[in-house]
């Protein structure tokens, strides 16, 4: 493997970069692959696994002897993928690729793919964040996505405030949700020293995430919100998960119990829907390691904007264990008629050797 310090790729089959490259992943990749030394790939695709929460390529590469290695390449989540309106048929195994993405802190022969370029000159961009690669350089066109008309139709029909199909606009970089869990928050003298103890690699990667309450509100991946007789259902296609909101207050019986998406009430003030959300378990509540405990409590604002083509989003966070002062975070969807919240179905098992 040749060792470049250019953004730019020789034609080999392998070379190694160093670059400044933000990491913005589904599931998050810190302590398994190194955004900041990025590789290139050249081979013949032996095997693809369509899935969440990624997608798995396996490439046979070429060396100069003609030698050949197996790499394990993982990539965005198909659910990514649906979202560019990119159909899975946009590779086989057999055909000839190049991958663009972050080296493994692991192997020698495994990455995290975010760009590739298809053997007919279209490059895909494979994760939510991620910037055109191949096609910047001059050495193909972006691929162009499909969807359906008639879901686009219904779509349109049906639409009514909140009760759409929103979702993150993953192509655009100044987005405020790239910067809804930073991690820059100002934390009490225990919460620093509950993060300072997080080890990123402890997490997953492979694994199906349990998600939580307020950690799903930052999930790229399309969502609902439907009538449920007097309640409403929040429906996300990360992880299938479903958090009901109880907007009859005659009707409230509060669980005692808690959990990861704790016991929610709304209410509306116009056309906005506010929610106050309590009981939640206590878990990290970013990519960060930033801890909550068994006191978190959210206030959400939840306000179409317009002409109900975005919703905007304001997060109250509340925790007098974690923050000296209430935390406020902002974000917003996108209106997305030609998308539906698909099944998730996450696979635990990732073994494709």
């Amino acid at each position: 493997m040749c060792i470049k310090t250019f953004r730019y790729f020789l034609p080999l089959s392998a070379c190694l970069i160093i670059a400044a490259h933000e990491a913005f992943a589904h599931h998050s990749v810190a302590g398994f692959y190194d955004p900041e030394k990025l590789i290139e790939i050249e081979g013949v695709i032996r095997n693809v696994r369509w899935r969440n929460p990624h997608t798995v390529f396996e490439v046979d590469v070429a060396n100069d002897s003609g030698d050949v290695t197996t790499w394990i390449i993982e990539s965005g989540a198909l659910g990514v993928l649906r979202s560019r309106g990119l159909a899975r048929e946009f590779v086989q195994p057999g055909d000839h690729v190049k991958i663009m993405g972050d080296s493994s802190i692991r192997s020698d022969h495994e990455m995290f793919a975010r760009n590739m370029l298809l053997k007919n000159g279209k490059e895909v961009i494979l994760t939510a964040g991620s910037l055109p690669y191949f096609s910047a350089n001059d050495a193909g066109s972006i691929l162009e996505a499909e969807y359906d008309n008639e879901t686009i139709a219904a779509a349109r029909i049906s639409a009514d405030g909140i009760f759409r199909v929103w979702s993150t606009n993953i192509d655009d970089r100044s987005s405020d949700r790239l910067k809804m869990f930073d991690g820059n928050y100002p934390l009490t003298e225990s919460a620093t020293a509950q993060r300072r103890e997080y080890d990123a690699g402890d997490q997953a990667l492979r694994g199906c995430t349990k998600w939580t309450m307020p950690r799903i509100m930052a999930n790229p991946l399309p969502m609902e919100f439907i009538r449920d007789g007097d309640d409403i259902l929040q429906r996300f296609e990360e992880d299938d998960n479903v958090r009901i909101i109880h907007m009859d207050e005659s009707s409230r019986a509060p669980s005692l119990e808690m959990s990861s998406l704790g016991y929610s009430t709304g209410r509306w003030e116009g056309d906005t829907l506010v929610i106050e959300t309590s009981r939640l378990e206590p878990e990290r509540f970013d990519d960060h390691g930033t801890p909550f405990s068994a006191a978190l409590y959210l206030l959400e604002r939840f306000s179409p904007a317009d002409g109900g083509n975005r919703l905007d989003y304001t997060l109250t966070v509340t925790d007098p264990n974690t923050f000296p002062t209430s935390l406020q975070l902002r974000r917003h969807w996108d209106w997305r008629p030609e998308i539906t919240v698909g099944a998730y179905k996450c696979e635990e098992d990732q073994q494709v050797r």
